[in-house]
């Protein structure tokens, strides 16, 4: 049985700690090759990590960004593989980010092969055009089975289309869980950064420095709790990361109130560390598909505030955190309150992150994504 797998680029570290657990979990008879169209892609370019190996059977495409990649060429190499490799079940991730992906589908449903669709999409991460909605749809009805991060990613494709009884994993948003909770732990034990950071308790934000992350509101808000809540006198507030929006968020910073921490992007091996020295992730995002750095948090303990836009939600949020409208700066600055003021339920929302988090652990949603490999292979 030789399944193929279809991927964007190869520095997405979270979907490759996902296709190193299928490989480890993957049946004597079953072979399984990623397929990678290129290297990695230019808004990532200071996030990628040194020398890293990936430790499951891969063909690399193109050693270059994905944006400096002609379309047909891309087109061209991806089709040409799934003729030559000779899959019986081809499973397309990031499905509508790339024509490549897009017309994989096409072809291996010409050629007969089972289809697996991974998505990661919701209905309201993106403004969405009548013509791509009505492809999408079409694209649905060629497959045979779907992997969504959450719920908010299956409900779009049932309203795409797909049934119910496809869905072979509800909770495919995963990321290195283990090596994260080792590097949260040993920067505890090493006091990392206690003579940069000096507030006993601090919200956190990482992710790019860009629009849509919509950070301004977030220093807004703790501006406010931190002149208008006694509480708030110990806590402060680290953002961590870069983008094209530096300039206006330094200078925003240097208005504001003090205990602001900035610091520039680091390799996602990295950043667990500096949750250490966090209580509470935000993710203020206008639009987040899912928001895998809540995952993250979650793993060291953290609690978490997300809004609305984070397809997240839905899955991660549950009595250890606060969910707010997007855009609503009264609503985060009450969320942010509450956890100020109630700084004593610290573990108690420690608990309830690590218990939600825990079905999202990778060996375990591999084995029911190999599962799900044999079931639809087995189909008639």
């Amino acid at each position: 049985m030789k399944i193929l797998i279809i991927h964007n680029i190869l520095w997405t570290h979270y979907k490759s700690v996902l296709f190193e657990a299928l490989e480890q979990n993957k049946t004597d008879d079953m072979e399984i090759c990623v397929l990678q169209v290129a290297k990695n892609d230019i808004s990532r370019k200071d996030m990628a990590s040194p020398e890293v190996n990936y430790a499951y059977n891969y063909h690399l495409l193109f050693d270059d960004f994905i944006e400096n990649i002609p379309t047909l060429k891309k087109v061209l190499a991806v089709l040409r593989f799934i003729n030559q490799f000779k899959p019986e079940v081809v499973n397309v991730t990031g499905w509508a980010s790339d024509l490549s992906l897009t017309l994989s589908i096409v072809f291996s449903f010409i050629l007969g092969k089972k289809i697996i669709i991974s998505n990661e999409s919701t209905s309201f991460d993106h403004q969405r055009s009548f013509l791509k909605e009505f492809l999408k749809k079409m694209l649905v009805k060629m497959a045979n089975a779907f992997i969504v991060f959450g719920k908010t990613s299956k409900d779009y494709l049932i309203l795409l289309g797909a049934n119910e009884n496809q869905f072979i994993e509800e909770k495919a948003a995963v990321v290195d869980d283990q090596r994260i909770k080792d590097i949260h732990h040993s920067a505890i034990q090493q006091g990392f950064l206690s003579e940069k950071i000096k507030t006993v308790n601090n919200f956190i934000f990482v992710g790019r420095i860009i629009e849509v992350k919509n950070i301004p509101i977030l220093i807004k808000a703790f501006q406010y709790i931190k002149v208008s809540v006694s509480e708030a006198k110990d806590w402060g507030l680290i953002i961590l990361g870069n983008g094209i929006l530096d300039d206006q968020i330094g200078s925003e910073i240097a208005n504001a109130c003090q205990d602001i921490y900035k610091f520039d992007a680091v390799d996602w091996q990295t950043v667990p560390k500096y949750f250490s020295k966090a209580d509470c992730l935000v993710l203020p995002s206008n639009s987040e598909p899912w928001g895998l750095v809540v995952n993250e948090a979650m793993i060291c303990g953290l609690g978490v505030i997300v809004s609305d836009a984070c397809g997240c939600k839905d899955d991660l949020v549950a009595g250890n955190g606060f969910v707010f409208e997007s855009g609503n700066q009264n609503q985060l600055q009450e969320c942010m309150k509450n956890f100020v003021i109630n700084a004593e339920k610290k573990e108690s929302i420690k608990r309830k992150s690590l218990g939600i988090i825990e079905q999202f652990k990778v060996d375990l949603v591999a084995k029911r994504i190999i599962k799900g490999f044999l079931k639809i292979y087995q189909q008639a």
